[in-house]
Parts: structure tokens; C-alpha cells; sequence
């Protein structure tokens, strides 16, 4: 029991440290258009089924998408992406509602697609300014 008590304390009193030693957990997503947008997020399910996930951002707004519960850095690789979709709010996926994951586009109007690596967003220090 104590070497259980002193593993948790041990634990909890440690700290992860990036690499680089500048970790970031949000990606701030900036409106510089004319229009409202949504920036959605693709939620997938194990059978293969998709919706888009996200709220109004108005003309000239921003606003912050936090993808991990842990730093960006560290919970990326070379290997992983994050998705995000630009989208039209008067064509917008009823939310909460599934289809094919191949059939985003046809049940959104998509402006731009960022499929961002960790390369691109430490490139944009952790910014998608759309258009």
C-alpha cells in the first residue's frame, strides 16, 4: 500500500517537458473573410460514419480548438494530422446526424479543408487564418 501511495505522489509531483520546452494546447483559428464560417471538426465513428463538429464564427473573429488533452506536441507525430474544415454555414450538417465519411462534401459547402501536421502548425505557430 505505501509503495502504491508513493508511486501516485512520485507521479503527481513529476513534469513532461517537451523537447523544445514551449509546449501549446490550443490552435487559434482566425476569421479574416467577409463572411460567417464554421470551423468544424470531423467526429468519426468505428462503423466508418462521419459529422462535421463546430460553431458560428463571425467575419473577423477567431477562436481556439484544443485537439489533445496533453500539449500538441506531444501528442503528435510524424505520422498523425489534425483535421479541420472551413464551412458555409447555410450548408452545414444537421448536428449530431451520421453519413459516409466520403460524403463530407456533398452534406457540407467546404471552403477549405487543412489537413495540418505538427510541421505545419509549429510553421504557423499554432494558427489556421482563413482564407
Amino acid at each position: 500500500m505505501f509503495v502504491n501511495l508513493l508511486c501516485i505522489i512520485t507521479l503527481c509531483a513529476s513534469t513532461c517537458k517537451n523537447e523544445e520546452g514551449n509546449s501549446h494546447y490550443i490552435i487559434q483559428i482566425k476569421n479574416n473573410s467577409s463572411n460567417q464560417i464554421i470551423p468544424a471538426i470531423p467526429v468519426r465513428t468505428g462503423d466508418g460514419k462521419c459529422t462535421l463538429d463546430g460553431k458560428i464564427l463571425n467575419n473577423g473573429g477567431q477562436d481556439n480548438y484544443r485537439p489533445f488533452n496533453f500539449s500538441i506536441e506531444n501528442s503528435m507525430n510524424n505520422k498523425t494530422s489534425i483535421e479541420i474544415y472551413i464551412v458555409d454555414p447555410t450548408k452545414f450538417n444537421t448536428p449530431h446526424k451520421y453519413y459516409s465519411c466520403d460524403s463530407i462534401e456533398i452534406n457540407n459547402k467546404v471552403l477549405k479543408h487543412y489537413l495540418l501536421t505538427l510541421e505545419d502548425l509549429k510553421n504557423n505557430n499554432f494558427t489556421v487564418t482563413y482564407p
